[in-house]
């Protein structure tokens, strides 16, 4: 009863705050749900009002929760009437509001479940969960698995024959194929959306996809091929309304640059941004919220793009801050890179180095997570650059002496020319001014010569300092590159292992393949926390068993009913030795996890890693479960578990005990060593 209440009061404000818009009023929304009965019709009246609050609300927090809430009541209400699509779809549209809160990870597993849920009830449109999943990703800057979740959305709408919004996923499969690099794909996905469009006669998005075409044509090297195809395509679809003549003159004005016609180029474009100044952020021209946001970033993105290419960095700048600006998740990755790059060229023409260099970073990172490379030194050879003004505090003191030594040359100087200007006037004194000048002469001349000295050292000075810390920094580079390149091919391995896991149904090799992908992640993380910016040749084992173990912890289905217990001392490892300590933790706990706690039991798992006896080095993994049996012998076992276990710890030369009183325990007793530290200084010493 006080949930049907609390309903009804979201209803009534629906009706009092919302003004009217397209489609079902929110009045004939209440009213669908007071004449219904409990059954599907009010389930779906509840799913609508909850669409309703969810597509106005953008950022309002308040509307976001009321929507989640009706999605709510609406999922238990096809609980209790046995509705189980229903139910799934409403906690997949709550999925859709977490996202929108920016709880990426959370909404990534629900849609997960939901798309699993319908699979076993052998549902078949997953399209729209499987896009989802796609902004799921988009969010997180998973260009590769946005690709993957689109391509199931493609698969999953014509298998189904649900072809309703066939032009809506064939354009975001044509825009990822596009952010990949991979043109020709994306024109031909971006046709297919363009022929339905016509087709169906509705041409209101037809110029957003036109646009995609020309980008992509311009981007492989195609302007008179654009330009012609566009010209035909304003004969033949003329602009409907002024939105789409803001499109018109946009797509113009990328074909006027890609031909170095710059001053027609401009002239499109700013009359691109008249018009779009009328319809910016304009009820009349949208129907969402979220086209708004996207049209408002890709004008303001076109203009900066426009200004930077030509070399126009100040015209550039208000565009950029105004996209900058926008809060985080709001601009696609990609995108937000390029404005990141432009704001860095920005900053450079205005000497504002640390600035350019911050953006840069940024620039960088967003396209590391976006394709998993790093093919670029631009970071690093702008660190060279602007940098060495750390070395300069080091220079401070020659280059003051040398301000000296100028000061008294300017003082000498002034000295000469007052000597000649009164000359006839201390022709008594001609032998003492003569005398004088001559010693001002020698003292000028050995000025010079020392001035001329100082500025050879600290030049010669600053040569050497930059080729050493240019040396330095590509030594760091090359070695961060390696592991980071180790990391990505892990991460290949783990994301074959997850492809292949998707084609198995028995669970003996489901199995196998998951140890497996666990095992490649335990490594995996360690390198990629050697590729951390300013991380050195050892990992911190305290940061690092916390990652792994959130990691396991979000991989087990049971992961509730047990706890980890963590008594880790800020302890740093050579990675010879983290290797295979990792994979030890990562047998240990899994098998505790599966074996331990059976059934619903509840229990915890203790990790102890502890300096002793000097450079010795404690490692306990013990569980508070069923325990093994009383005859179990652990030295005359041969499963692949406690096989591995023992093969890690004879790497690490240390001695491994197992105790099976009260649950098990595993303990191991290394000594600590530096070998990779020793092999890195050994190597710049040979060079």
């Amino acid at each position: 009863m006080i949930r049907l209440m609390l309903t009804y009061v979201l209803l009534i404000i629906a009706i009092t705050v919302f003004p009217q818009a397209k489609g079902p009023s929110p009045e004939d929304l209440v009213l669908r749900v007071q004449k219904s009965r409990p059954d599907t019709g009010r389930i779906a009246a509840l799913q609508d009002l909850g669409r309703y609050y969810l597509d106005r609300a953008g950022l309002n927090k308040n509307d976001q929760d009321s929507a989640l809430l009706l999605f709510n009541q609406a999922r238990l209400l096809s609980r209790q009437t046995h509705h189980p699509v229903e139910e799934i779809t409403a906690c997949k549209n709550m999925a859709e509001v977490h996202l929108r809160q920016g709880k990426a990870d959370q909404a990534e597993r629900e849609l997960q479940e939901a798309a699993a849920q319908y699979r076993t009830i052998g549902y078949k449109k997953l399209s729209s969960t499987y896009d989802l999943l796609a902004e799921t990703s988009k969010y997180k800057t998973d260009l590769h698995n946005e690709f993957k979740y689109r391509m199931e959305a493609v698969n999953s709408m014509e298998e189904s024959a649900d072809t309703a919004l066939a032009d809506y996923y064939y354009s975001r499969l044509a825009l990822v194929y596009s952010d990949l690099g991979m043109y020709p794909e994306s024109v031909t996905w971006i046709k297919r959306a363009m022929n339905i469009l016509q087709q169906r006669s509705r041409l209101e998005d037809f110029y957003g996809d036109l646009s995609l075409l020309i980008y992509d044509l311009i981007t492989e090297g195609k302007p008179e091929e654009a330009l012609a195809f566009l010209q035909k395509v304003r004969k033949e679809v003329p602009p409907m309304n002024l939105a789409q003549k803001v499109d018109l003159n946009d797509m113009f004005g990328h074909c006027y640059k890609a031909l170095g016609q710059y001053d027609k180029a401009e002239s499109c474009y700013l009359e691109m941004m008249r018009a779009y100044n009328v319809t910016n952020f304009n009820k009349n021209f949208y129907t969402t919220n979220k086209q708004m946001v996207t049209d408002h970033i890709y004008y303001y993105e076109t203009m900066s793009e426009f200004y930077v290419f030509t070399k126009q960095y100040q015209k550039a700048g208000p565009y950029l801050n105004k996209i900058l600006l926008l809060p985080a998740g709001v601009v696609r990755p990609v995108t937000l890179s390029k404005f990141h790059q432009m704001q860095f060229l920005v900053d450079s023409a205005a000497g504002n180095y640390i600035a350019a260099i911050r953006h840069l970073e940024w620039h960088k990172r967003i396209n590391d997570s976006l394709y998993n490379a790093t093919q670029s030194k631009q970071i690093s050879e702008l660190q060279i650059k602007y940098e060495t003004g750390k070395k300069e505090q080091d220079l401070q003191a020659l280059r003051s002496r040398g301000l000296l030594q100028e000061q008294e040359l300017q003082k000498s100087a002034q000295a000469r020319n007052f000597t000649y200007a009164f000359a006839g006037v201390l022709i008594v004194l001609t032998g003492v001014g003569y005398s004088r000048y001559r010693l001002k002469q020698q003292s000028n001349s050995q000025l010079q010569e020392q001035q001329k000295e100082i500025h050879s050292q600290y030049q010669a000075l600053r040569k050497l300092n930059a080729a050493q810390e240019k040396l330095l920094v590509e030594k760091e580079y090359l070695v961060k590159e390696i592991h980071h390149r180790v990391k990505n091919n892990l991460q290949i391995v783990i994301s074959l292992l997850n492809a292949q896991s998707d084609f198995l149904d028995h669970p003996s090799a489901l199995h196998a393949i998951r140890e497996s992908r666990e095992r490649m992640q335990a490594i995996a993380l360690i390198h990629q926390k050697l590729y951390q910016p300013d991380q050195h040749m050892s990992i911190s084992m305290n940061s690092y068993i916390q990652e792994m173990i959130t990691y396991l912890g979000n991989s087990f289905t049971n992961a509730e009913r047990f706890h980890f217990q963590l008594e880790v001392e800020d302890i740093d490892l050579d990675v010879s030795q983290a290797v295979p300590l990792g994979l030890i933790l990562n047998e240990a706990i899994t098998n505790a996890v599966k074996y331990a706690f059976p059934k619903d039991r509840k229990g915890a798992i203790t990790i102890v890693l502890q300096k002793v006896n000097g450079e010795e080095i404690l490692l306990k993994i013990a569980d508070n479960g069923k325990g093994l049996p009383a005859d179990f012998d652990f030295s005359g076992n041969n499963s692949l578990g406690i096989q591995l276990i023992r093969l890690f710890a004879e790497q690490l030369d240390g001695d491994i005990r197992f105790r099976n009183e009260g649950g098990v325990e595993i303990s191991l007793i290394f000594r600590q060593h530096y070998a990779t530290e020793v092999s890195a200084s050994f190597l710049y010493q040979r060079q």
